[in-house]
């Protein structure tokens, strides 16, 4: 297991407001050994090319005068230009130019949320994966729990990723797609992932061969992205809309709704088992507009903030981790 010793420090100030651990800390997720957190405090690992980075994210500022410390761990010295690259993707990844200021405005009209809003206020949408990466664990979330979820990735690192250890933390960093050109789908199979085994092996040999460009993709609209994600093998509307919001930063995603997400926003929304996926669409559509998936992404990651602390049985029942 390598040892990243080197250090460089860098500096950047997101738009403001800004919530720290709203944004570096995403309950809602599944936990995983590819990241960790403490208040005020982030770790995860990075990839340029073939050359791996450790990461270490720090809250030096407030929510109205935000400023991040990022301690950049290496095993050789780092160009001017990687550390350029890492910025720009830190600075996309975890939406840190967000302009948040009308979504704050339309926040203050909803008596009955407003409380979360508040709490948040300045929590950005964020995926500390590339585009790659969140396909990856987003084949892994179809049709399974949380915990066979959580397996199946432990499976595929254990083979195929790379750890390495940096600030006294020991984190994996997912495999590059060329790692699986000569990799055999019954060699995936064998480490109990099913049929997710032929959308890996596929997804990786596209973006081997540079089929897709994540970089050229954040410069085109969203229906463009969209109709780009969906000719991807295995992505289905409901992956697209995971990765219009997280990665590609779109607010307004709020055109498909799994059934176990259904019966979520039934609880949150409605205090009911379950509601119509048409009346919660159309219901959070007509209150917050472009904002929808946004608003929706507030109030959901709330409950699982609330989970850390108290137990909330129709919770449990929903993600069975």
């Amino acid at each position: 297991m390598p040892t990243l010793r080197r250090k460089k420090i860098l500096t950047i100030i997101p738009t403001t407001p800004f919530h720290f651990d709203g944004t570096f800390n995403k309950p809602s997720h599944f936990p995983d050994k590819l990241s960790d957190w403490q208040p005020g405090k982030y770790w995860q690992t990075i990839r340029l090319g073939r050359k791996l980075f450790g990461l270490k994210i720090e809250n030096k500022g407030s929510i109205v005068e935000p400023k991040l410390e990022i301690t950049v761990f290496s095993d050789k010295k780092n160009t001017a230009e990687e550390l350029e690259i890492i910025k720009q993707e830190i600075t996309w990844r975890f939406d840190l130019n967000a302009d948040l200021k009308e979504f704050n405005q339309l926040a203050k009209k909803d008596r009955r949320f407003y409380p979360v809003f508040k709490k948040w206020r300045g929590m950005r949408t964020s995926s500390s994966d590339s585009l790659y990466e969140l396909l990856v664990i987003a084949v892994l979330l179809q049709n399974a729990t949380v915990r066979r979820t959580v397996q199946m990735t432990n499976a595929l690192l254990d083979k195929f990723g790379t750890k390495v250890r940096f600030d006294n933390k020991e984190l994996f960093a997912i495999w590059q797609p060329q790692d699986l050109k000569n990799v055999r789908e019954q060699e995936l199979r064998h480490l109990k992932i099913g049929y997710r085994a032929k959308f890996i092996k596929r997804l990786s040999r596209d973006f081997a061969q540079k089929r897709i460009d994540e970089v050229k993709l954040r410069q085109m609209n969203k229906e463009a992205v969209a109709k780009e994600l969906m000719n991807l093998y295995g992505v289905g509307p409901e992956t697209a809309r995971i990765l219009l919001f997280e990665v590609f930063h779109y607010y307004d995603t709020f055109d498909h709704i799994a059934p176990w997400q259904q019966k979520i926003y039934s609880r949150l929304f409605y205090n009911q088992p379950l509601v119509s996926i048409k009346k919660i669409q159309t219901d959070i559509k007509r209150q917050y507009g472009k904002y929808a998936m946004l608003a929706v992404h507030y109030i959901w990651e709330d409950i699982f903030w609330r989970r850390k602390n108290e137990r909330i049985a129709w919770l449990e029942k929903e993600i069975r981790l």
